[in-house]
């Protein structure tokens, strides 16, 4: 079995199936993160904050979206 085809396919289900108010907080936790990684001086810290919005179908030129 093909272990990252599966997770790829496993991921949006799972992200879909998290419970509105819970959602909620982990798109408040990426927006806040991806905000403060810019900040830094690590470009692998903006990578892994518009991954994670990636993930969660976050736009990454507004951090007000969902």
């Amino acid at each position: 079995m093909n272990w990252q085809k599966w997770l790829w396919r496993l991921l949006p289900n799972l992200i879909a199936s998290i419970s509105g108010p819970l959602r909620q907080d982990l798109i408040r936790f990426a927006k806040e993160f991806r905000e403060k990684a810019k900040k830094t001086e690590n470009p692998w810290d903006d990578f892994a904050a518009d991954a994670i919005c990636w993930i969660l179908g976050i736009d990454g030129k507004d951090s007000s979206s969902s």
